[in-house]
């Protein structure tokens, strides 16, 4: 009889040590207990960490960086980079502006931002992968005239005077966390069902891993790189477009260096530089660990130019991280 009553809490004790160990052996497991670490440390130093003001507004600037950083990793598993991601969330964000005030229904101003960082990454891919000029050199180039152009339609001035519709985009509140968020957290679970569940996900991965065998496997490579560089550019503008709505204004220099930190989030996330590895969850947490990073930076009073060395010092340990992975 006590056999039996022994059994089922075997069971369950082996139930349970399967779960922890399937935590354990998540890839996104170190990054939630870097957050969760950070977090207590931070409620500890800082009074003002908990409270919902300072909660929202980690929550608001995480989502910008995090739906840019979603197009990102999609580039990056193909084995390839993205530098104009910021400079395009300026344009679009831009355009989104002056079509607003225009006279422009906010929907429509909305996809016309969407459209531009479609445009954009549409140009990358044609550069990119239609002539095979590297990645990097055309999305750098790209990140020049993007900023440029976004420089030139108001010659450097700053676009105001939307209706409240467009700005409750960037700061509303629906269910206790802010609409950008949100949209985040919806594209998170479109991006892990197409990356983990579809053929073209898988495709991605294949062409990151070896491109050679992905293409006499059939895979359609230029198409599928230029879909990417298409979409990447696409959540840029998504993002613009909410960063301004966010500001209430459309600023020429909105964004700067964003890309950096958007590379540092993919990266930090799991992602391999060279390819064939990621996950959108893993991209998520790590644009959620450096906003609580430059949060804690703000609370502590670290001066502004230190806060910009430490988020280089994050990118190139991004680096030497992903570099360990795959010795």
């Amino acid at each position: 009889m006590s056999e039996v009553n022994e059994m089922p809490v075997a069971n369950r004790a082996a139930d349970a040590g399967n779960m922890l160990k399937g935590l354990r052996d998540m890839p996104e497991s170190r990054l939630i207990l870097a957050i969760l670490i950070g977090s207590l440390a931070l409620a500890w130093q800082s009074e003002a960490f908990l409270s919902a003001v300072n909660i929202r507004s980690v929550l608001l600037g995480f989502s910008f960086i995090a739906i840019a950083a979603l197009g990102q990793l999609v580039v990056v598993i193909t084995g390839r980079i993205d530098l104009s991601t910021g400079s395009t969330m300026a344009l679009s964000g831009m355009v989104t502006a002056l079509a607003l005030v225009a006279g422009a229904p906010v929907p429509l101003g909305v996809c016309i931002g969407i459209a531009v960082g479609g445009a954009v990454g549409a140009v990358n891919a044609f550069f990119s992968v239609g002539f095979g000029v590297n990645a990097f050199i055309v999305t750098l180039g790209s990140l020049q005239v993007a900023r440029g152009i976004t420089i030139g339609l108001t010659e450097g001035d700053t676009v105001t005077g939307f209706s409240d519709l467009f700005l409750d985009l960037g700061s509303r509140t629906v269910y206790g966390l802010p609409i950008p968020v949100w949209i985040a957290l919806a594209l998170l679970t479109v991006f892990t069902v197409v990356l983990r569940y579809t053929g073209f996900g898988r495709e991605l991965y294949a062409i990151g891993g070896n491109e050679t065998a992905a293409r006499l496997a059939g895979v359609n490579i230029r198409r599928h790189q230029s879909i990417v560089f298409i979409l990447s550019g696409m959540m840029a503008g998504l993002a613009g477009v909410l960063l301004t709505a966010r500001l209430g204004a459309a600023v020429s220099n909105a964004a700067f260096g964003y890309e950096l930190v958007v590379i540092a989030s993919v990266v930090i996330g799991g992602a391999s530089l060279s390819g064939g590895a990621g996950t959108a969850l893993g991209v998520i947490l790590g644009a959620l660990l450096i906003g609580l990073v430059n949060n804690a930076l703000v609370l502590l009073v670290v001066p502004t130019y230190w806060q910009q060395t430490f988020i280089g010092a994050v990118i190139v340990a991004a680096a030497l991280i992903d570099r360990m992975r795959r010795l």
